[in-house]
């Protein structure tokens, strides 16, 4: 039982940091072997667990209630106490959230800048913040539509959550005349194995596309795999069709 505790306190605060992590859209649900993710869950052990211990063996030195760990026997030892064993977890599940936060925030972007400063120096295009392409052309909101929702006053945003604005025009590469096109509302996770899409109004916007107005293509993802392509529309700026001339009659 000793063991199996032991080995649960040196494991779970790096599980609950790697849940986060995945939570956060940073790392791939993908299914781990035994050793892989003991390593993983032992690496995110070591900054989790030192903060934690760190508030702990302060805790001990202003309040005095509980022990003050120096050593990984004592760490050990003051586990079997389930008052330490429960304030070890609470403080590592807080902990945990606000490392994965940071790193998602701050500590993602850090990195790959200096990853990019080494592919520059080798001439090797740069990383993007995103994780998939897919979370870079369906997901991530560009900085148009963040820029006109600063604009909008504090109440305003208040009531209103961000979300994905984009019109997208979905057809296969060799049928471009049979497409589909609406308003995106859902989309899938950048790590999900089957991707799809959710659009709505499709058959308004398809007859303001035929009949009404014309709108520029703002970027193209090309499914190489299905054969599919989804064009994004720049649907705040329509132009309207050019109508036929009348048939003039020469005398």
């Amino acid at each position: 039982m000793e063991n199996f505790i032991s080995t649960f306190i040196f494991i779970l605060p790096g599980i609950m940091t790697y849940f986060w992590l995945q939570a956060f859209g940073l790392v791939p649900p993908t299914k781990h072997s035994a050793p892989e993710l003991t390593g993983i869950a032992a690496l995110l052990w070591l900054p989790v667990s030192f903060s934690t211990l760190f508030l702990l063996n302060l805790w001990a030195e202003v309040f005095g209630n509980v022990k003050s760990i120096l050593t990984i026997e004592d760490f050990s030892n003051a586990t079997n106490d389930l008052k330490y064993l429960t304030l070890f977890l609470f403080i590592s599940l807080v902990i945990s959230y606000v490392f994965s936060v940071i790193w998602s925030v701050w500590g993602h972007r850090t990195l790959v800048r200096i990853i990019n400063k080494t592919r520059n120096a080798r001439n090797i295009a740069n990383y993007s913040n995103g994780s998939t392409v897919w979370e870079e052309f369906f997901i991530k909101i560009d900085e148009e539509q963040i820029n006109s929702e600063d604009k909008k006053s504090s109440e305003l945003k208040a009531r209103s959550k961000r979300v994905k604005e984009a019109v997208y025009i979905v057809h296969k590469i060799d049928s471009p005349e049979k497409f589909i096109v609406g308003s995106m509302t859902k989309a899938s996770r950048p790590f999900e194995s089957i991707k799809g899409l959710v659009l709505e109004d499709t058959e308004s916007w398809e007859d303001d596309i035929k009949n009404n107005n014309d709108y520029e293509i703002k970027k193209v993802y090309v499914d190489f795999s299905s054969g599919f392509i989804v064009k994004e529309l720049d649907f705040n700026n329509p132009k309207e069709k050019p109508k036929p001339t009348p048939f003039k009659r020469f005398k």
